[in-house]
């Protein structure tokens, strides 16, 4: 097909087994689109979810990216009731400055030592052409996180953040549908094609329910995505996918092939976002009715 990109050798994938979590609370503490129901808070381009699950009597507050821009994170939060103080862990998905923005406020704010996970790569270079050179990557290095109490956790593979929850490690690429553009990187000192290795998501079970993904901007390819998690954790069902799926750029034709492969998946529902386009959303809308529910900022889902 069309842009198709080359297969992209990846780390061996093995099966990591996920507990069931019996309660889950997901806050939309940064989005794009602006809630009219709350105009207390500020919407901005980026992604920040604050997740706070129950698991066999252990309780997780996990801080799911930054968002672009520490007054805006801090903000919302004390408009939503969301104590940042309490984070456990912070989990990066992937190294875009509209999802990492604000981490060393929040880790300033947050005031100790605090579990940062993430992909060896969140630090490479990340570029875009707009028209001209533009950097869209961290304005921090590791060092930065470190110094403001970040404990970097950075691996390649699928890691357990707490009972019930882990990272999707490097998503294996198996679709010719669904492809990067429009990105940059160096390594080894050369401009090459930027292919987001680093971008990782979240995963978690629910009792009785099945598999949640939670995705950062969905780059590897929402079908991909769930392909992965579905093969790393052995569970079939998908209860709920949400976050971002970097449909924004497609044509018409490539987002009818991508909401007709979905279609074929087993889920409950589906909460697109961010970087998802009102093109994809609405043919998400089209195909699924009720199963599908755009998310903004200040949406709750209870699980």
């Amino acid at each position: 097909m069309e842009g198709q990109q080359k297969p992209i050798k990846l780390l061996k994938t093995s099966k990591m087994i996920l507990p069931s979590i019996d309660e889950m609370r997901i806050s939309v503490l940064i989005e794009d689109s602006t809630n009219l129901s709350k105009p207390e808070l500020i919407t901005k381009h980026g992604l920040s979810f604050y997740l706070e699950t129950k698991a066999i009597g252990v309780s997780s507050n996990i801080l799911i990216d930054a968002g672009p821009a520490p007054d805006i994170s801090l903000r919302n939060a004390i408009n939503m009731n969301l104590d940042l103080k309490k984070v456990d862990s912070i989990f990066l998905t992937h190294g875009h400055y509209d999802h990492s923005g604000a981490i060393l406020k929040i880790l300033e704010h947050i005031n100790r030592p605090v579990p940062v996970v993430a992909h060896p790569e969140i630090f490479n270079a990340k570029i875009a052409y707009k028209p001209k050179l533009t950097s869209i990557g961290l304005t921090c290095d590791s060092s930065d996180i470190r110094s403001n109490g970040g404990i970097l956790f950075l691996a390649r593979n699928s890691f357990k953040i707490t009972k019930g929850i882990i990272t999707t490690g490097e998503i294996q690429r198996t679709t010719d549908f669904e492809n990067v553009i429009g990105l940059w990187t160096i390594k080894n000192d050369l401009l090459i094609e930027d292919i987001m290795l680093d971008e990782q998501s979240l995963l978690m079970n629910i009792k009785n329910k099945g598999l949640i993904i939670v995705i950062g901007c969905g780059h590897p390819g929402i079908i991909n995505i769930i392909r992965h998690a579905k093969k790393i954790t052995g569970i079939k069902k998908i209860h709920s996918i949400i976050g971002g799926m970097h449909l924004v750029n497609y044509d018409i034709r490539k987002i009818k092939v991508i909401v007709k492969e979905l279609s074929k998946i087993d889920f409950n529902a589906i909460y697109p976002c961010h970087c998802t386009g009102t093109k994809a959303i609405n043919q998400l809308l089209t195909s699924f009715g009720e199963r599908c529910m755009p998310i903004q900022t200040g949406s709750i889902l209870k699980f």
